[in-house]
């Protein structure tokens, strides 16, 4: 389990209620995972995670855009790249490869504290000086 702490806050806050509410899906897969190991739920809310990340995603990137973030294509590569994970391993969990699924959320809960507290935090400054709290 994550569990939220101010190491994660970017201090924006309608990012870090995003973040806050990522934790919270990853968190329901971990739990099903750990208590129930149930193949559709653990599928349904890996749809989730990719759904909501879609939307988080392109809150950031919205805002990159608009103050002309420099970073803004590495940044967009990398919510892609994790999109594009997190589909596949949905694939490999709808196709029956349930044992996979401790390896899906490790990434998962490796990518998001990583992301949050190494590329996130370079758009801060950006972000704060654009008027974002």
């Amino acid at each position: 389990m994550i569990e939220w702490d101010d190491k994660f806050s970017v201090g924006i806050s309608r990012i870090d209620d995003e973040h806050k509410q990522f934790i919270d899906i990853i968190n329901k897969a971990i739990a099903i995972k750990e208590h129930h190991d149930n193949p559709e739920e653990l599928k349904e809310v890996l749809h989730s995670i990719t759904m909501y990340a879609i939307t988080h995603f392109a809150t950031e990137e919205n805002y990159m855009i608009e103050f002309n973030y420099p970073e803004y294509q590495y940044h967009k590569e990398e919510h892609h790249d994790f999109s594009r994970k997190v589909i596949e391993y949905c694939e490999r969990v709808a196709d029956g490869d349930t044992q996979f699924a401790n390896k899906i959320l490790e990434y998962l809960k490796q990518w998001l504290v990583n992301h949050i507290q190494v590329t996130d935090r370079k758009y801060i400054d950006c972000f704060k000086r654009n008027g974002l709290k």
